[in-house]
């Protein structure tokens, strides 16, 4: 063998090295973090339930009791929620980074998750599929208080 076949096997090892090491951090942290990843809306969610629908530019929240706001989520700290959120017209993905939550919306595919806020304060949440053309005006607040 040559001194560039050498070369070649070596940057051919090098790169399966590291896509086998990118798959196992994805993989495990996948694993992890089961509670992060929405999955399609089921008989029994824990919880108070808030349902959301993402329309075309806006986020509404509808709580258990008949309140609706728009544009604001207002939570507690210390209790569980699950969120049914759906769609009225296009693809919309709701991303709240603190609570490390990214779910799509989609009409007439309810997708549900679970989580638990334990610190108090506001924190931003926005539309992370572009939707349109005020896409850019698909934020809003999520408001935990104590």
């Amino acid at each position: 063998m040559n001194n560039k076949t050498i070369l070649e096997f070596i940057w051919i090892g090098g790169v399966v090295i590291i896509l086998a090491w990118a798959a196992i951090a994805n993989a495990s942290y996948i694993y992890s973090h089961q509670d992060n990843i929405a999955n399609p809306v089921a008989n029994d969610p824990s919880g108070t339930v808030i349902n959301v629908t993402g329309y075309q530019w806006g986020w509404q929240f509808t709580y258990q009791n008949g309140t609706t706001t728009t544009d604001k989520l207002i939570l507690f700290s210390n209790t569980t929620y699950t969120l049914i959120v759906t769609s009225k017209d296009v693809i919309h993905d709701l991303y709240i980074p603190k609570f490390g939550i990214q779910v799509y919306a989609v009409a007439g595919h309810p997708n549900q998750i679970s989580f638990k806020p334990t610190s108090p304060g506001q924190y931003i949440m926005e539309c992370v599929e572009y939707c349109g053309e005020y896409h850019y005006e698909m934020r809003g607040v999520v408001v935990v208080l104590p």
